[in-house]
């Protein structure tokens, strides 16, 4: 026979040993269930990296799709104009491939932007996140032509909305 004492201690043994493989068995499912968690959200960075990845390189790297033969490439954005100043002789053919690097959700104009020249009463309108070629024949007259967009980022009144078409004989 045991003691009382024995007993008790024998149960006290076996609660630890039973209460140690629980608490092993738990962290283990743990670290089971946790597995899936780290897979999705390691899943959920790489796209989203991804995305800023090509979002950032389109409009650093240059415009997405084959610029036209001939055409100057002529970026819009929030900045502006990219080149500012665009170079022609007196008659020449101009010919622009505008590339507007702003979205449609953009929240002032709605990423449209515009190319306008009062002086030869030119209106061309690129839609966002699209490219668009226009040509149209330099002024006679030798000078500075100013042109500006007047549907996004404070218009007309907007300094970095403007650039000009230097024309030389």
């Amino acid at each position: 026979m045991t003691t009382r004492a024995a007993r008790r201690a024998r149960q006290k043994v076996l609660a630890d040993q039973a209460e140690a493989q629980r608490q092993q068995s738990d962290a283990q499912q743990r670290r089971h269930a946790s597995l899936p968690r780290i897979l999705g959200f390691a899943l959920v960075v790489v796209v989203i990296l991804g995305a800023g990845t090509y979002l950032a390189a389109s409009v650093f790297l240059g415009a997405r799709g084959a610029n036209a033969e001939g055409y100057l490439p002529v970026r819009l954005s929030m900045a502006g104009f990219d080149p500012k100043t665009i170079d022609a002789k007196v008659g020449e053919t101009v010919k622009l491939n505008f590339w507007n690097t702003d979205n449609a959700m953009h929240l002032d104009g709605g990423g449209v932007h515009t190319f306008i020249m009062d002086s030869q009463k030119i209106y061309v309108t690129i839609p966002p996140e699209a490219q668009k070629q226009y040509a149209f024949t330099a002024p006679a007259t030798p000078g500075d032509y100013d042109f500006y967009c007047n549907t996004c980022c404070g218009g007309k009144a907007s300094p970095t909305m403007h650039g000009t078409l230097h024309v030389t004989a």
